[in-house]
């Protein structure tokens, strides 16, 4: 079998199960998992697949699901960039929060009594902290977006912009050298873009499967962010690719 023809059918099992792993890969075909990882990174190359931890799965254009679906997906690795986030979260910061799932495991991580003010446009995080002591929460409100849980619009906007933000924690639907942090919904972008602007600092958390991805709406470029926190699943040339771009990237363990 030709490296092509194999790479052509490794394609379509993925699409297929949606979900698989190199073990598994390396089995079916009788390659080294080494080989099968040079195919799936040919495959995501080519926009085809997205790369996971130990594996690939399909790639999904820009589909939203709620946010309690969005939160058990790739929980671990989430938990993981989370936990590290919250290590760039200092006493005294003022910080803003948005609304994605990855962000809203963040709010679990930040110290109590830290005298910390969070600004978040998530009613889930805005509920969790208010349970926290010696945490702030400023709930930028607006009309409610049931799918995600999160305030937007021209109210949720304006009350971000009141405030002289020294981090933002971000969330995207995919991230690309190229097209930049993409979103699924206008409404969301709009004000993940006021937070960006508002930041002195701006840190994107993405796990692994998003990395190299697409969504519909494109957020802003990566010359906007101070780094990306994503989880130690993604591909070492991955890594280097975006930090010859220039792009910081901070891996979870």
């Amino acid at each position: 079998m030709s490296k092509q023809t194999r790479r052509d059918r490794i394609f379509e099992l993925i699409k297929n199960a949606k979900k698989v792993t190199s073990e598994e890969l390396s089995k079916c075909f009788g390659v080294t998992e080494e080989t099968i990882r040079k195919d799936l990174q040919y495959l995501s190359d080519k926009g085809l697949i997205i790369r996971t931890f130990g594996g690939a799965a399909i790639k999904e254009y820009g589909g939203e699901r709620p946010l309690n679906q969005r939160m058990i997906q790739n929980y671990s690795e989430k938990k993981k960039i989370a936990a590290e986030a919250a290590s760039l979260i200092h006493s005294g910061n003022l910080i803003v929060m948005d609304a994605g799932s990855t962000i809203t495991l963040l709010a679990q991580y930040i110290e109590q009594n830290s005298d910390v003010v969070v600004i978040t446009n998530s009613l889930e995080t805005t509920n969790f902290l208010a349970k926290s002591e010696g945490i702030t929460v400023i709930c930028a409100g607006g009309k409610l977006r049931v799918k995600s849980m999160s305030f937007q619009g021209a109210q949720t906007e304006n009350a971000i912009r009141s405030y002289n933000v020294q981090k933002a924690f971000i969330s995207c639907a995919a991230v690309d050298l190229k097209r930049g942090i993409m979103d699924t919904n206008e409404g969301e972008v709009r004000v993940k873009n006021c937070m960006i602007e508002e930041a002195d600092e701006v840190y994107l958390l993405a796990d692994s499967s998003k990395i190299n991805s697409i969504a519909h709406v494109t957020t802003c470029d990566l010359s906007k962010i101070t780094a990306i926190v994503t989880d130690d699943g993604i591909d070492n040339d991955t890594v280097k690719e975006y930090e010859r771009a220039g792009v910081k990237m901070i891996i979870a363990k």
